[in-house]
């Protein structure tokens, strides 16, 4: 875990170094978030949150660049639990809000649409787990990888929009194989 906060710096510090030598821009955003656990195997997308927070873009040419960001992203998933005789005994929904930061490699097509991948970090701020209407404790991991990928439209006057899929990587509970699983729509600003 340190090994990957410890990169997660290294790059920001990287960015912030080399910004008077070529083009950064600044921006914000903000959207919904669809959202479920994926178990490997299957995927259910079921709930709904939010995304908001900053972008910061660095071009290494008109073609090419590299966009970190900081958002609160609000995830949530539910699942099913079963009796050792499988006897159906209710719903488990976790609700989550995170401090993500994704460092995305930023693929132009053209002038306006881009193609954007990357990894991304995530740091649970608060969490709600309940069963069957019930708030229960629940033994959710602080932390949250993910590999995140995507499509983007810039318009002229510095809007544009986003649509994201982000594809955990760790489980979230102990013990169990359940991941996030998050599409996002955003619309943002770019201050040029």
């Amino acid at each position: 875990m340190r090994k990957k906060i410890k990169l997660t710096i290294l790059l920001l510090m990287i960015c912030g170094i080399t910004t008077a030598q070529s083009k950064l821009n600044y921006g914000v955003k903000a959207g919904g978030n669809f959202t479920g656990f994926h178990t490997g195997s299957s995927t259910f997308t079921s709930e709904f949150g939010i995304n908001i927070g900053g972008i910061a873009e660095y071009s290494f040419s008109d073609r090419i660049g590299i966009q970190t960001e900081l958002l609160l992203n609000q995830k949530a998933g539910n699942f099913g639990v079963r009796d050792n005789s499988n006897f159906f005994l209710g719903n488990i929904v976790s609700k989550l809000v995170y401090i993500d930061i994704p460092i995305l490699a930023k693929i132009y097509i053209g002038n306006k649409f881009s193609f954007e991948v990357g990894p991304q970090i995530g740091f649970k701020i608060s969490e709600k787990t309940e069963f069957n209407g019930e708030e229960i404790e629940s033994e959710i991991k602080t932390l949250d990888t993910a590999i995140v990928g995507g499509f983007g439209y810039q318009f002229d006057q510095g809007l544009f929009i986003q649509a994201r899929y982000g594809y955990g990587l760790s489980e979230i509970f102990e013990n169990e194989r359940y991941k996030n699983s998050v599409i996002s729509l955003s619309l943002g600003y770019k201050f040029y």
